[in-house]
């Protein structure tokens, strides 16, 4: 069975996600990034720099010293569960590069613009000209990607991916926290009910099932 050391925060919503839709069996460890437990001896251990998510695999491919297989990234465990699984990683996009360019650029541009509106909305005097720039910041990443959704059924093309499961936890927390900045991108909002309706999604993003 695989560890899941997580929080309901973007990136770790993607890794629930992808177990409640591989249905492979996993324990969830929720992590309480508010009482700093991912700065535990314990928890870095397994992910040293202190983030999440971390899955730890015993069935995984051994190191040398025989520890249990851990990976973290989101990305990186998302790829890893659907080699493991089989499911969400079709051959054809598996060698695209352009997939795989829109699945770093989902990852690290558009999550880590969110990141810095919601640190900045947390902040005691929030500088509302900044928060306001990279509001509109996260809004051109959107409408980039509602103009490739045009012609798209999901986000890496006519069949649900990896790249979905990355993309949904974005817009996810960004329409709960931040609906100002989601607005007028008619594709994403079709292509994101239909994701939404998905079992294996409303399981993922509830952190009362695992």
């Amino acid at each position: 069975m695989i560890d899941l050391y997580a929080a309901p925060t973007s990136n770790g919503l993607r890794a629930k996600i992808m177990l409640d839709e591989t249905g492979l069996d996993y324990r969830l460890h929720t992590v309480d990034l508010a009482a700093q437990a991912n700065q535990t001896p314990e928890y870095l251990k397994l992910n040293p720099m202190g983030l999440i998510p971390t899955i730890v695999d015993p069935d995984g491919p051994k190191s040398a010293d025989g520890a249990p297989f851990t990976l973290t990234q989101s990305i990186a465990i998302l790829e890893y569960l659907a080699e493991k699984s089989g499911k969400f990683l079709p051959g054809n996009l598996a060698s695209d590069m352009y997939f795989r360019r829109d699945l770093m650029g989902i990852a690290t541009d558009m999550t880590g613009v969110l990141m810095a509106v919601f640190t900045i909305g947390r902040m005691e005097n929030a500088h509302k000209p900044t928060m306001d720039d990279f509001g509109a910041r996260f809004n051109r990443y959107m409408k980039y990607w509602d103009g490739l959704m045009a012609d798209r059924e999901y986000v890496g093309g006519d069949e649900v991916s990896i790249a979905d499961f990355a993309f949904y936890p974005v817009v996810y927390r960004a329409k709960a926290v931040t609906p100002q900045f989601t607005g007028g991108c008619p594709n994403i909002d079709r292509w994101y009910d239909v994701v939404g309706a998905r079992p294996g999604v409303q399981k993922g993003v509830d952190f009362s099932q695992g």
